[in-house]
């Protein structure tokens, strides 16, 4: 079966690579397929980035950064 098409909007140029221990490996894929159950929809890759994104702008926001 064929993945589907993307929309233009929700193409992603830029990657990070992050080595992690095993055991936070897991504990961050428990917590993404825990919030994929929840919301219905959505995937590891989405839960990393709206959460990174989600925490870069709290932490800008503690002195006052854009965010």
């Amino acid at each position: 079966m064929a993945r589907p098409k993307i929309e233009e909007s929700r193409k992603h140029s830029a990657s990070m690579r992050v080595r992690l221990l095993p055991e936070h490996d897991a504990l961050i894929r428990e917590a993404a397929e825990h919030a994929v159950r929840r919301k219905g929809s959505g995937d590891l890759s989405d839960w990393l980035r709206e959460t990174l994104v989600a925490g870069a702008r709290r932490e800008l926001k503690k002195d006052g950064g854009e965010g």
